[in-house]
């Protein structure tokens, strides 16, 4: 028995294996983020005709990161509509790739403590997500822990060069952990690292430089997008919401409540804690002690920032969670006597519970996604024809699935919604439908002419859109939860996820 522990111990490549056949059954759930659609669509129009667009010719950065697109266009390439998996597991093993260079770094040469750092970072649920649900942070955190190890720490200046260069290109909001990381740099060295420095500059400027040569903007017409499609969103500004927000993303719990709030300052407490006894205790080094401070300050700086700015998108704070169960693991196994049988079984059932939760989550979403969205998408797609167009939000699985010309709700993958809601932000929606009538409309929640949604209209365009479209029917979210297992039900009971799509189609 100890034989086969001991090679598993000591062989890395077994504990990236180990990580990916763990996280197959999240794949099984098929919760994709909907926003990795909108990514893989604009690859697949790389590959159809050259262009970085959404919709044929046109060029727009619909998608958040340009790195991710050229990934997933070679995935697409080499494996066409079966591209998904593959991606996947592709991702795993880089997110497990980055958790060795951090169990490396933070464990010196004991192999038993790496290995459980590993696996126990790999199962926790932003790990999940972040390396299953489609998006690019499994690319992300692989290059985050690049930085860390092969630069921060080992000091190589083709690291220090490189990783900066990638990260940029993959998401802007990169910059983030790139300034704590020079700055810890810095206070490592005692100097400035030009190289570094120099890298930042390079990567920020060239990617603007591209937005602006191909795109015609700044910066990824996602941001524009959000700004203003946003801009009357935010009703609440009190710090009480604010403060709310914090802990709902900061934390797993998905619920806004004083028992979200309560449950995440009771978890930065002991992380706290844990700081402090990190900081005290002589395992570490002072290169590890700064590194550790290091990510603690990136991740809470970056869930406090864009919880104040209402960044809601869940997906902004998985990395972040990351890093804070990274320190809380390091403490764990370094300060607890795991040569004790029991308690090693006892911190593996614990962290086991952490995946159970996010095995749920992942099932009620896939669940959801493939009982309504896919399912609206494969009965579109029966007329599939890209010439058709399609007016819905969000613009990601049906887009995808029926390759219809798109225009969304947000203006994401379409600057001619962005422009019509600078025109006229209360009827935008209406005025959108009358100038370019698409063959199909989804509305989200209301139907047309609903009081209080987006979907009004003034008594002139009534007669017009009743004339222009029938309405085809209702795929309604209680009859998907109804009919769902009844884990699932009590998953909705709690969190209610979904929401009515009604379909309309043009005569």
């Amino acid at each position: 028995m100890m034989k086969p522990l001991t090679r598993l111990y000591s062989n890395p490549t077994l504990w990236v294996m180990l990580t990916v056949l763990v996280k197959v059954p999240i794949f099984l759930t098929r919760h994709i983020q909907e926003d990795a659609f909108i990514t893989w669509r604009v690859a697949k129009n790389v590959l159809d005709l050259g262009v970085i667009g959404f919709n044929g010719a046109e060029r727009i950065s619909a998608s958040t990161t340009h790195l991710y697109v050229a990934v997933s266009a070679f995935f697409q390439f080499l494996f066409g509509g079966f591209f998904v998996y593959p991606l996947l597991v592709f991702s795993s093993i880089l997110f497990a790739v980055g958790s060795i260079w951090l169990a490396r770094l933070f464990f010196n040469d004991d192999l038993k403590r790496q290995f459980l750092f590993v696996v126990l970072l790999n199962i926790v649920p932003p790990a999940l997500t972040a390396s299953c649900a489609g998006m690019e942070y499994g690319i992300l955190f692989f290059l985050y822990c690049g930085l860390i190890y092969y630069a921060v720490y080992r000091r190589k200046n083709w690291a220090y060069f490189v990783f900066p260069l990638l990260l940029l290109w993959t998401r802007l909001d990169a910059a983030i952990f790139l300034g704590v990381l020079f700055l810890a740099d810095f206070i490592i060295r005692r100097k400035f690292n030009y190289v570094f420095l120099m890298a930042g500059i390079i990567g920020l400027s060239s990617v603007v430089l591209f937005n602006f040569l191909y795109f015609g903007e700044l910066v990824n017409h996602t941001i524009t997008a959000k700004k203003i499609a946003y801009k009357n969103f935010f009703l609440d500004q009190s710090w009480q919401h604010i403060v709310l927000q914090w802990a709902y993303y900061g934390g797993l719990i998905k619920k806004y409540s004083v028992l979200t709030l309560g449950v995440f300052v009771s978890f930065l407490l002991i992380l706290g804690v844990c700081l402090f006894k990190i900081i005290k205790s002589k395992m570490f080094n002072r290169e590890q002690k700064i590194l550790i401070l290091a990510i603690s300050v990136y991740a809470l700086l970056k869930i406090s920032v864009f919880a104040y700015f209402q960044a809601y998108f869940d997906w902004y704070y998985w990395l972040p969670r990351v890093f804070l169960f990274v320190v809380m693991i390091i403490y764990l196994l370094n300060f607890l006597p795991l040569n004790k049988k029991f308690l090693l079984l006892g911190l593996v059932m614990f962290f086991g519970t952490f995946y159970l939760f996010q095995f749920v989550q992942s099932y009620a979403i896939g669940y959801m996604e493939d009982g309504q969205r896919r399912k609206i998408a494969k009965e579109l797609s029966v007329d599939s024809d890209p010439r058709h167009s399609i007016m819905l939000e969000p613009a990601g699985i049906i887009p995808f699935y029926t390759g219809f010309y798109t225009y969304d709700e947000v203006g994401l993958v379409n600057k001619k919604i962005t422009a019509e809601m600078q025109n006229d932000e209360n009827f935008w929606w209406v005025n959108s439908v009358r100038k370019f009538q698409p063959d199909y409309i989804l509305t989200v929640k209301n139907k047309v002419g609903a009081t209080g949604s987006y979907y009004q209209l003034k008594q002139a365009d009534t007669e017009f859109f009743n004339s222009r479209y029938r309405f085809v029917k209702t795929y309604q979210i209680a009859e998907l939860t109804q009919n769902a297992p009844q884990i699932l039900k009590w998953i909705y009971e709690f969190r209610p996820i979904g929401k009515d799509y009604h379909l309309y189609k043009k005569r």
